[in-house]
């Protein structure tokens, strides 16, 4: 099991990188913070392997690969490239507005390959249902926040999007769309598969970033408990899905 020694240094990279962040940030917090990113997808891929029969040896205890699962390694490594561009904007303050639309398109494409891998990893829709229900209630739960961004930016989330406010809304779309329908497909097959651990990453992928958002767009909201839990729900989320794939039969 080439995923599971690699899922424990990950989350003990990453308590590292929280201690570091906390204490005082800096170059060697963005190193490890880089070093818990990159296990991530070392464990998709370490799961993703491990889900292949051995050779000659029967199938029982071992998923059955789908290649799809691909597309959720790909997902995980734009993720990476998001975390990068967004911690450049520090770094080059004159480029910041760049990096941030870099940060923001990389994770549009992180959502975007996450639906692609749940659309074709699950059984959303068995052939001959035509039950396209799941897709009508992630588009209701995408346009409800799409209106909350637009509308209830300053009211309800109580930040100010400013430039930001196109891409935010676009980005919030995306993930909420993927979220919903990730649930949809754990509710179809069952919470007990890997439709319910992506479903359960997703929901924590959306929990950080309502924290982020605050920290980015809002007011007295960047205090090391916003820090901690943002950054806490986005490695468990990530970890979580990385960890998932090896269950996608």
């Amino acid at each position: 099991m080439l995923h599971i020694p690699l899922l424990v240094i990950g989350v003990a990279a990453t308590i590292a990188f929280l201690i570091l962040r906390i204490k005082k940030g800096g170059l060697s917090a963005a190193i490890v913070k880089t070093g818990a990113s990159v296990l991530f997808v070392l464990t998709a891929m370490g799961a993703f392997v491990d889900s292949m029969p051995l050779y000659g040896a029967p199938v029982i205890g071992f998923s059955k690969v789908n290649p799809w699962a691909m597309a959720y390694i790909a997902g995980l490594v734009c993720a990476i490239l998001g975390d990068l561009f967004l911690d450049l904007k520090y770094v080059y303050l004159e480029d910041s507005d760049k990096y941030s639309f870099l940060g923001f398109s990389s994770f549009i494409g992180t959502q975007l390959f996450y639906f692609i891998g749940a659309f074709n990893c699950f059984r959303w829709n068995p052939e001959g249902t035509y039950d396209y229900r799941p897709i009508w209630v992630a588009l209701i739960v995408a346009a409800i926040f799409v209106l909350v961004i637009v509308f209830g930016e300053k009211k309800i989330l109580k930040v100010k999007f400013g430039r930001f406010k196109a891409i935010s809304a676009v980005y919030s779309a995306i993930l909420a769309f993927t979220t919903a329908f990730t649930v949809c497909c754990a509710l179809k097959v069952g919470f007990s598969s890997a439709a319910g651990l992506m479903a359960l990453g997703e929901i924590l992928f959306l929990l950080s970033d309502l924290i982020l958002s605050g920290t980015y767009f809002g007011v007295g909201k960047n205090k090391k408990k916003h820090i901690l839990s943002n950054h806490i729900l986005y490695y468990a989320a990530q970890f979580i899905i990385a960890t998932a794939i090896f269950y996608i039969a």
